[in-house]
């Protein structure tokens, strides 16, 4: 939750860094595009070597690396140094996020992690919840540098924590990967990938200037910024539960055909062509359907990997969105211009751009869920979509 916390408030916390730092809105997207590219690109190269170490001290390393270059943040003089300070601090996310998740799968047992990798994957909304809403507070009352001084702190108190409860989890080495190059030329597999890397690109696109866009374009108030991320991350656990709901029945594709349909229509009434819908029901909205959206997507992916296959899939799928995301940040900040008054130009033609994505990787879900029933009606052995899910 704090560690990704800290890369979600950057992104509110824009309309903040473009009056203190003098810098253009639209150049915001930097720190989280250049912070998501930086996780994935470290992640990708690290993944050879994070399973030949013993866990603890290294997810030892990494936090203590993660919180203190966010500490160092809040010591930036100017906004090029704040950039190269946040970005590194992101890169350290990737091998960090990795580790994390191996050490949690290692101390659970198999019987419990469906629940606990459950509690695990509430972070992100509590962070929207939360870590969000308290570092725009935090910013409002005494400047933009005390949310990464707090979250900082906070995370270095946490390693020590860490440091006291968590074992010794020596890593068993694994031999014979050709398995898992195998799964990653599948048709399956790739297709996969694919959908995820759309879903997250056009979310991406529109995500890091919600805060500038609401302010600047709609004239929504500043101090109601952290109100309104409280509102969306409530709403997106309200919707994962629900669609939870649904998967464990056998219900993927009404799932996703729902959300997805529904994300596409309130980004064409909210952005592509404004109709005036409410900020908060809008914000609302779209955070709740992604949410939604993204955690079936997911349960769906889960069924293609073999047991043995699936910390290295789930490796490579991180690496895929993470580029995705950071992708579509640092283009949607190049695309984007701003007039005197700094009211974001080009938003519209994003969110076509994202309705596009949002309608392709929903008909890919769809393609996906049949290839996955196909594929179970032939094996047995592989595992089935409800499984998966």
């Amino acid at each position: 939750m704090l560690s990704m916390g800290s890369m979600m408030m950057v992104m509110p916390l824009g309309a903040e860094l473009v009056l203190a730092f003098a810098m253009a809105p639209e150049q915001t997207g930097y720190f989280s595009g250049g912070a998501t590219l930086g996780a994935a690109l470290v992640g990708l190269l690290a993944a050879p070597w994070l399973d030949r170490f013993n866990r603890r001290p290294a997810l030892l390393l990494l936090l203590t690396l993660r919180f203190t270059l966010l500490v160092a943040c809040a010591l930036a003089q100017n906004s090029q140094q704040l950039l190269i300070l946040f970005i590194l601090s992101g890169c350290v996310a990737g091998p960090l996020s990795a580790i994390l998740m191996a050490a949690v799968l290692d101390l659970v047992p198999p019987a419990e992690r469906g629940r606990k990798l459950a509690y695990v994957g509430m972070a992100f909304s509590l962070a929207a919840i939360l870590i969000v809403p308290i570092a725009l507070t935090l910013s409002h009352w005494f400047g933009w540098q005390s949310p990464f001084l707090l979250l900082g702190a906070a995370g270095l108190l946490l390693t020590l924590a860490a440091g006291v409860l968590i074992p010794s989890l020596p890593v068993r080495q694994e031999t014979g990967h050709g398995g898992i190059w195998r799964l990653m030329a599948s048709p399956l597999c790739q297709g996969a990938l694919a959908i995820l890397a759309l879903q997250m690109a056009g979310h991406f696109l529109l995500i890091p200037h919600f805060a500038n866009y609401f302010q600047f374009n709609l004239g929504f108030p500043r101090e109601q910024i952290a109100s309104l991320y409280l509102c969306g991350g409530l709403a997106s656990m309200a919707t994962m539960r629900l669609c939870g709901g649904w998967i464990d029945k056998g219900r993927a594709q009404g799932a996703i055909l729902i959300t997805s349909l529904l994300l596409a229509l309130v980004t064409l009434l909210g952005f592509a062509t404004p109709l005036g819908v409410p900020v908060y029901l809008l914000f609302t909205l779209f955070m709740a359907l992604s949410s939604a959206r993204a955690s079936t997507t997911l349960a769906v992916t889960a069924a293609i990997p073999a047991p043995q296959q699936r910390a290295a899939f789930m490796s490579f799928q991180g690496t895929v969105t993470n580029i995705a995301a950071g992708l579509a940040s640092l283009g949607s900040a190049r695309y984007l211009q701003s007039d005197e008054q700094a009211r974001l130009l080009g938003f519209a033609d994003l969110a076509w751009i994202n309705i596009a994505c949002t309608l392709l990787a929903c008909l890919g879900v769809v393609v996906l869920l049949r290839a996955l029933r196909h594929v179970h009606n032939n094996n047995e052995s592989a595992p089935s979509v409800r499984q998966g899910s």
